[in-house]
């Protein structure tokens, strides 16, 4: 009995080896990461008390003359623009409307608020603007909301963007 026990326990044990060969035993494939995919952030369109935002997204762009920071829709002229020229530190914000004279507006970004003279040009309403105010440095917040108010009472939402800090560094 005795006999058979060992021969038992021999065979199980070259079986269980035999199944850890590491000649018999395959390789597994590689298999390859997916390539990442870079995304952008969703651009809100609502503000958060749900109310609509103005349609767009925006586009920042700078260069040695200065940069340019512009909301609205693909193909289209630009809602709100914000320009800095390097070269006479001048910001200006401008409004893709039309007015007939000079308006004062309300803007609203960041918990501060502030009246903006603006004067009307070809393709609508601009204003010079003092770029190290913490009204339009809070434009560049992540995930707040600027409001422009025209005179009539009309709002206009804005999402905020990062980007209009370097815009507005640029002239500083």
């Amino acid at each position: 009995m005795h006999f058979r026990h060992v021969l038992l326990v021999t065979l199980a044990s070259t079986a269980l080896a035999a199944c850890g060969s590491s000649e018999d035993a395959e390789t597994p494939e590689e298999v390859a990461a997916p390539a990442p995919v870079l995304t952008t952030a969703p651009t809100p369109t609502a503000a958060p008390d749900g109310t609509a935002l103005v349609p767009g997204s925006w586009t920042v762009n700078q260069s040695a003359e200065g940069g340019f920071a512009s909301y609205g829709e693909e193909g289209t002229e630009p809602a709100l623009r914000i320009d800095c020229d390097r070269a006479t530190g001048a910001v200006t914000l401008s409004l893709g409307r039309a007015a007939s004279g000079d308006e004062a507006w309300r803007i609203d970004a960041g918990g501060e608020a502030a009246r903006i003279d603006m004067t009307p040009v070809a393709g609508g309403l601009t204003a010079q603007i003092e770029g190290s105010l913490a009204i339009f440095h809070a434009m560049s917040n992540a995930g707040e909301v600027v409001v422009l108010t025209s005179p009539t009472g009309e709002r206009m939402q804005y999402p905020t963007h990062p980007g209009i800090s370097q815009v507005l560094y640029a002239c500083s």
